[in-house]
């Protein structure tokens, strides 16, 4: 009999993968990752205030944060699990109010001096419809990040 851990009989999942080139320099697009007083700037999609985010970046330590989409709230929350200053994040990403299984986020930075390359993976999806609607956030949320951070309009 098949076991549960067996991954012939486990769901397959799906993943998100979203690159952008940012004209910032790596350190400083790091830092609005992992400063909470930046995060709250811009973590959300477009449209999608961003009401508060906390975060003790080590590892083990959590993060939490919510975002209002109109007439509606979303908490998002997890653990660290990897961190290396200025090259990668990674962390377990959970709904406080959606039925989803855990998944996990990896965040990588490549330093090319004035210009950094961020590359995001959210993988463990089980569901389609879940990975298209991370795909859409991220894709959203990153591409207000690009506006922010290239005007030099995230603040610490």
């Amino acid at each position: 009999m098949p076991t549960k851990n067996n991954p012939s009989t486990q769901e397959p999942s799906m993943k998100v993968v979203v690159t952008r080139v940012f004209l910032a320099p790596c350190d400083m697009v790091f830092k609005a990752w992992t400063d909470p007083k930046q995060m709250v700037q811009w973590w959300s999609p477009q449209g999608v205030e961003c009401r508060s985010v906390t975060a003790e970046v080590k590892i083990g330590g959590a993060y939490r944060i919510h975002m209002v989409p109109p007439n509606d709230q979303a908490i998002a929350y997890g653990k660290y699990t990897q961190i290396v200053p200025n090259q990668l994040l990674q962390f377990t990403w959970e709904w406080e109010e959606r039925d989803m299984p855990q998944t996990l986020v990896t965040v990588k930075f490549e330093d090319f001096g004035k210009t950094t390359r961020l590359t995001l993976t959210h993988e463990g999806f089980v569901e389609k419809e879940d990975a298209d609607d991370h795909n859409n956030g991220w894709s959203s949320a990153i591409e207000k990040f690009a506006e922010l951070i290239e005007q030099n309009k995230i603040q610490c």
